[in-house]
């Protein structure tokens, strides 16, 4: 179907280098598109109903159709809404709307359209973006990872999240997160730092700051980067909206890689959503005697890649970090393994390769660096675990009390580590 040429805001000019320029058409979202995309918004109270109050998946009903969507949801009235709500439509009115929140859309009809997102049975009709579909078109480019965990994270989740997402970014990878507390806004916020940008996928409409804690870095990325939702302006948040958003994450990613779940978290569904797109899955290994990475953890169990760091994600995605494939005596292209454009398969040693991925693993070492230490400093906060006191950390480090305390002290001050009552150290996450 043809788009209806309507006109909405082009992108502002990027600050991220690569994401230059503004678009170089107008919108094609179609009005039966923005109608669905509408009647989604309209109807969410009641999915949310049906659903009731947990996070249950609306599995299958956003593939039925106006019609069978409305009985599905039912409730006292529901048809004649139906009825009201197409006569009311305006296509047009729609459009100016976007205009006044500052947003672009384009439909599933659209070659703007982000094609992953066609391999789900339920694609979203009209896909909401704030940054502009040229930027979102750039980002979307380059290879695509998505970084998920919990919201009550623990430091080491919230440090390795930002690490992958700066060390990731600064190769040119883009992240997509669904900026919720705890590692999905590490993620972003080591994103944006990175230099690449990032993606965020929200469970409210584009326009709309979700959790409201977040404004600043939802400000960040829409400045700089692109965020996105299958709901219209102005549409609040309902609990069936953020399993609904996951589905968008895991299609968007090439990768999506859980840096820490508990066993009901709702980043497992979108692994899972992953999975059932044929989409690798990453976990990584944390704390076995906790609660905090059960889920994680038993991806890991179940066969999902060890991610480490941004380097393990890159030779997933491109083979950085390699052996060699002749000091190994071995290639994997004969085994199944990726081909590049010019036919070279990932452990295929060509100069043009070698200077890629040298590059890239340089950039990830630079970005993943959390700040310039002096030596002992650095030992120290290598050295620190969570829970840990002075004379722990000092066996690790190998390093006398003294210069430990002082350590620590000046640790501390930048926000590196913090200390609790009994005396114990952790790593923050902070400075990234």
């Amino acid at each position: 179907m043809a788009g209806c040429g309507m006109t909405v805001p082009a992108d502002a000019e990027s600050a991220t280098g690569p994401l230059t320029g503004g678009d170089d058409e107008e919108s094609s979202a179609c009005a039966e598109c923005l109608r669905r995309g509408a009647l989604i918004g309209r109807l969410s109270p009641r999915i949310a109903g049906l659903l009731g109050g947990g996070r249950r998946r609306p599995t299958g009903l956003l593939e039925l159709s106006d019609d069978d969507l409305v009985e599905a949801v039912g409730g006292q009235g529901a048809g004649d809404e139906l009825d009201r709500f197409r006569r009311e439509f305006d296509a047009r009115r729609a459009s100016k709307e976007l205009t006044r929140a500052g947003l672009d859309c384009v439909c599933r009809h659209s070659s703007s359209y982000p094609g992953d997102l066609l391999r789900l049975s339920d694609p979203p009709a009209a896909l909401y973006v704030a940054g502009g579909r040229g930027r979102l078109r750039a980002l979307l480019a380059e290879p695509v990872v998505t970084i998920v965990g919990g919201r009550a994270a623990t430091p080491y989740a919230l440090e390795v999240a930002a690490t992958l997402g700066r060390g990731l970014s600064a190769a040119g990878v883009t992240v997509v997160s669904g900026l919720a507390l705890g590692v999905d806004a590490a993620a972003h916020r080591g994103a944006m730092k990175g230099g690449r940008g990032a993606i965020a996928v929200l469970a409210s409409g584009a326009d709309v700051p979700y959790p409201a804690a977040h404004r600043h870095l939802y400000e960040t990325i829409r400045a700089r980067a692109a965020i996105v939702s299958e709901l219209p302006p102005g549409t609040a948040p309902m609990r069936w909206s953020f399993p609904a958003r996951n589905r968008i994450m895991a299609a968007l990613g090439q990768l999506t890689v859980v840096v820490e779940a508990q066993e009901a978290s709702g980043s497992l569904i979108t692994a899972d959503f992953a999975t059932q797109l044929g989409r690798d899955v990453g976990a990584v290994p944390g704390r076995v005697t906790g609660k905090r990475a059960a889920g994680s953890n038993g991806l890991l169990r179940d066969g999902a890649r060890v991610i480490r760091g941004p380097e393990d994600v890159l030779d997933d995605l491109l083979g950085v970090g390699q052996v060699r494939a002749r000091d190994r005596g071995r290639s994997r292209a004969g085994s199944g393994g990726r081909r590049d454009e010019a036919g070279a398969g990932d452990g295929d040693w060509t100069p043009d390769l070698r200077k890629r991925r040298k590059a890239l693993a340089a950039a990830v070492r630079e970005a993943s660096s959390v700040v310039d230490l002096e030596p002992p400093a650095r030992r120290v906060l290598d050295a620190v675990e969570a829970g840990e006191g002075v004379e722990a950390i000092g066996r690790s480090a190998r390093l006398p009390a003294a210069e430990v305390r002082a350590a620590l002290g000046r640790l501390e001050l930048m926000g590196l580590v913090a200390r609790d009552g009994l005396g114990a150290y952790e790593r923050t996450g902070q400075g990234i």
